[in-house]
């Protein structure tokens, strides 16, 4: 369907189920494009599925134990996973095969590509630690990310006076790369610059718990958390004159009734709405705010099965949310599709009418008239040199990208475009990959 058919004055948030994926999985993420979902399974498989013709199109096989996590690169030609079995999985979706593997000494709890180069990737431990790992081949290295006192007494942070190593628990790169957030078990926000994995902020956001999940906007102007005190809280993010992000409390969001808790968050593909899935073990809700006012605007009733992970399409009204049992769901909402836009004169009828042809309708045209429009179109200049960067929008058409273009951002982005990746085809789209059964028998 035509995204651009859909009323731009129709409501932006789903309204119950509108098909099932049949999985086995532990968690998912939606492509950068909205095209496919990558769904991590529990016997270290891994699914890619198309949103179009709700079909598999990559099945990968690489570890051992269950996936924790997966995260695609900026134009979905590689996926990134995490798995209990200590690993770290870069998968290549154009051979449908592993490209590289990172093993770590403990199970993994997340990792992510950097939003400008797949061989800059976030990990986080199941011991506690966020490891920056540089797989380029002149950078080639993994660093720490600490406010720990360093080996000559200090700590990255002249104004931190305590220690918080082991206590890391979730770890996100900002939607532009420059910075990465670290959320802990005691509820202080780390922030560290991405080149120099310098600590430029730390914050104490909330008392005595545990910051489970954290999510930015594509925009990177807002950020939502999710913690073991069952209430989401929406920040608005600017930067000061030293650069640091201040970080500006708008909402605390929760279940006023049941007190559930809170099993993943995220933001619409707009900005505009927070998502979170219910914790509660009898049921499969979704809850959808308002970001600006705070209000709660649907609450999703699903299946009678407790829900373990959700996403927000980037650019539909869509959500897939994950199942204990492993089967993804995907919420939308029944369109009207709007062809007076391309044809202000369509009209549609509730019913038949019977048609007036107008008097000059069917006459036929004059053939000097029609060669003579012919030899002005003929005549225009057509600029076949320049070309134009893909226009890129967000909400109803193609996306929006904070991200500056090669060679135009500042020294953070120099550093992170140094030996780029190949990814650079926008909206990329896996080859088919035929199997082979066999040489048949005559």
């Amino acid at each position: 369907m035509n995204v651009e058919l859909l009323n731009p004055f129709g409501q932006n948030f789903p309204e119950n189920v509108v098909a099932t994926l049949e999985d086995a999985a532990l968690c998912l993420r939606y492509s950068p494009t909205g095209r496919f979902i990558a769904a991590g399974r529990y016997d270290g498989f891994i699914s890619v599925w198309d949103t179009e013709t709700k079909g598999i199109i990559r099945t990968m096989e690489g570890h051992v134990k269950g996936i924790v996590s997966v995260s695609w690169s900026r134009n979905s030609k590689y996926i990134l996973t995490a798995s209990k079995d200590w690993n770290c999985i870069i998968w290549d979706l154009q051979l449908g095969e592993r490209k590289q593997t990172i093993r770590f000494d403990t199970p993994l709890l997340g990792a992510s590509f950097h939003p400008r180069n797949s061989k800059i990737i976030l990990v986080t431990l199941a011991s506690q630690q966020c490891f920056l790992c540089d797989l380029r081949k002149k950078r080639n290295g993994r660093v720490e990310l600490s406010d720990a006192p360093t080996a000559n007494g200090t700590t990255h942070d002249a104004e931190s006076k305590t220690t918080v190593k082991g206590t890391i628990t979730v770890a996100r790169f900002s939607s532009d790369g420059k910075t990465v957030w670290v959320g802990t078990n005691t509820g202080a926000l780390l922030i560290f610059k991405t080149r120099t994995k310098e600590l430029i902020s730390r914050e104490k956001l909330i008392n005595n718990y545990s910051i489970k999940h954290m999510e930015f906007d594509r925009a990177g102007n807002y950020l939502v958390l999710n913690s073991t005190e069952r209430i989401v809280r929406a920040y608005s993010i600017d930067p000061d004159p030293e650069g640091k992000p201040i970080l500006t409390l708008l909402h605390k969001l929760q279940d006023p009734i049941q007190r559930s808790p809170w099993m993943g968050v995220s933001f619409s593909g707009d900005g505009e709405y927070v998502l979170a899935g219910s914790g509660n073990i009898a049921s499969h809700g979704l809850y959808i705010w308002d970001r600006t006012t705070g209000d709660l605007e649907k609450i999703l009733e699903g299946p009678k099965e407790p829900l373990t992970d959700l996403h927000w399409h980037p650019i539909k009204p869509h959500i897939a949310s994950l199942a204990q049992s492993g089967l993804i769901h995907l919420w939308g909402r029944h369109v009207t599709e709007n062809y007076s836009a391309f044809a202000p004169g369509f009209e549609e009828l509730d019913e038949n009418i019977e048609y007036e042809e107008r008097e000059d309708e069917f006459d036929i045209p004059d053939e000097e008239e029609e060669q003579r429009r012919r030899q002005m179109v003929e005549e225009e200049e057509v600029d076949v040199d320049t070309v134009d960067p893909p226009e890129e929008k967000i909400g109803k058409g193609r996306l929006v990208s904070v991200l500056a273009a090669p060679g135009q951002g500042d020294e953070e982005d120099a550093w992170a475009d140094e030996d780029p990746d190949d990814d650079t085809e926008f909206d990329w789209f896996p080859p088919v990959i035929m199997e082979d059964d066999g040489d048949e028998e005559d």
